[in-house]
């Protein structure tokens, strides 16, 4: 029995896709070290002479699991330094958060030329958020300058998209309606 181009070509195309697939669900089935922080925000931050603060704000779902509260680092850089391949950055700013359910957390770092201030004006950063249990804990957040200058990111489960495509099956469904449509084609 000898099969037509099309349909070899839709077979081989199903199993590429289901071998794909298999293999995603794999390595996102694999265990992660408990210790593992999963990084939320990762973006550059540019505060300007009207810059007042940079403020960090983060709600928290209204209920957590396996957990009665949630910790998030913030850790601030030089974007410059954080750049550069050949430099070992060094934190110009780190704080930790610890959230519980249904709290809205708000902190503000000062941006100034005087030693009390936490950040510089005229400056670019590189702000990283991390969240020690659970991303879904967190249901919106954002960090950015005050005045509205460039940079600033938005995280959590409101301004994240949870399915990265329309899915595996749905794929497999698509080529298989291909394969039968192009086998009808060969009957006529």
């Amino acid at each position: 029995m000898q099969f037509s181009k099309i349909t070899t070509a839709t077979v081989a195309l199903a199993l590429l896709t289901l071998a794909v697939g298999g293999f995603a669900a794999i390595g996102a089935a694999e265990e992660t070290d408990e210790n593992d922080w999963e990084e939320i925000g990762n973006s550059t931050v540019e505060t300007t002479d009207e810059t007042e603060y940079v403020e960090l704000d983060l709600e928290f779902v209204d209920e957590f699991v396996n957990t009665d509260e949630e910790t998030v680092e913030l850790t601030i850089y030089d974007e410059s330094e954080y750049n550069d391949s050949d430099v070992d950055e060094t934190a110009v700013l780190e704080d930790t958060v610890i959230g519980s359910p249904n709290e809205t957390v708000t902190n503000e770092y000062s941006v100034g030329d005087t030693t009390d201030d936490e950040l510089e004006p005229e400056t670019e950063y590189r702000a990283i958020i991390e969240v020690e249990n659970d991303a879904d804990h967190i249901v919106s957040g954002f960090v950015a300058a005050d005045d509205e200058s460039i940079g600033g990111a938005q995280f959590g489960t409101e301004t994240m998209d949870a399915s990265p495509g329309f899915g595996v099956a749905v794929a497999v469904a698509a080529i298989a309606s291909a394969g039968m449509l192009a086998a009808r084609r060969g009957d006529n």
